[in-house]
């Protein structure tokens, strides 16, 4: 008779343990997640504006271009400065370091989107003869 084998823990999904966040830490990824989301919109709006700054003649160029770049620019100023920026990491515990990755992140991705912008208002200038 062989002996009884020992107990094994089941494996979670994918091979890791959930992260369990306390409820500050829960409310600062969420809300940094929400912001993930509107920096993704924003983004594929640069990437739009970018094929048509590459294929449209000047003269075609949507109306407003410029000023929905302008507006787009003031936004992600806006986003890095008031939110971004306010967001408190360092009273977390359980998500301090998921939370200062998103973060830093964040504005990496934010201050490349604000130096894209500024470029693209820089070359409608130029194509519009500003």
């Amino acid at each position: 008779m062989e002996p009884p084998q020992k107990p094994t823990l089941a494996q979670p999904p994918h091979g890791r343990l959930d992260r369990q966040y306390s409820i500050r830490s829960s409310a600062t990824v969420h809300t940094l997640e929400d912001i993930e989301q509107e920096v993704n919109v924003m983004s594929k709006r640069v990437e739009e504006v970018e094929g048509i700054l590459q294929t449209t003649p000047p003269d075609q160029f949507e109306a407003g271009l410029r000023g929905e770049l302008a507006q787009l620019h003031g936004n992600a100023n806006k986003l890095l400065a008031t939110r971004i920026d306010a967001i408190l990491t360092s009273e977390l515990i359980s998500g301090r370091d998921d939370a200062r990755a998103i973060r830093k992140q964040l504005i990496k991705d934010v201050e490349k989107l604000i130096d894209k912008v500024e470029e693209q208002v820089k070359r409608v200038d130029k194509l519009k003869g500003h």
